[in-house]
């Protein structure tokens, strides 16, 4: 199934989220590996393992990268928009959410991740072809 076969709408949408994602993902990737103190000071993070932040840097590089093949077939190239969204969600489900129940989420430090996250979210609940990643359907439904 071609990206032909898609409303202009939606293939914008997808289109922006590539965008989104690699404009956003690759400088921060390549940040946390490049420069991990620079970067955590920067954003005024807590102090963290480095081997754990460069796992998160490394991942959010190849993602933003990933993106850029998406701009050339925004459907053929969905999966990746998928896999953000479900590590995303977990990750505000499982390690925000719980973390501010508790009282220990400082939003000085994680407020431009966490409202980022939420917004690419937000962005691919609209944009991604669920129908066809998930059911196999025409895109364009």
């Amino acid at each position: 199934m071609g990206g032909d076969q898609i409303s202009d709408l939606k293939m914008k949408g997808l289109k922006f989220q590539y965008w989104f994602t690699a404009l956003s993902a690759i400088p921060l990737g390549l940040a946390i590996v490049l420069f991990p103190e620079w970067t955590r000071k920067t954003l005024r993070w807590k102090e963290q393992d480095r081997f754990i932040m460069g796992i998160s840097g490394s991942v959010y590089f190849a993602f933003g990268t990933l993106s850029l093949l998406g701009l050339k077939d925004p459907v053929k190239w969905s999966p990746i928009l998928l896999l953000q969204f479900l590590y995303k969600v977990t990750w505000m489900a499982g390690v925000v959410a719980v973390m501010a129940r508790r009282g220990e989420l400082d939003m000085r430090s994680s407020a431009l991740l966490v409202s980022g996250y939420a917004a690419m979210i937000a962005g691919d609940i609209w944009a991604v072809p669920w129908g066809y990643l998930l059911g196999g359907r025409d895109p364009s439904e």
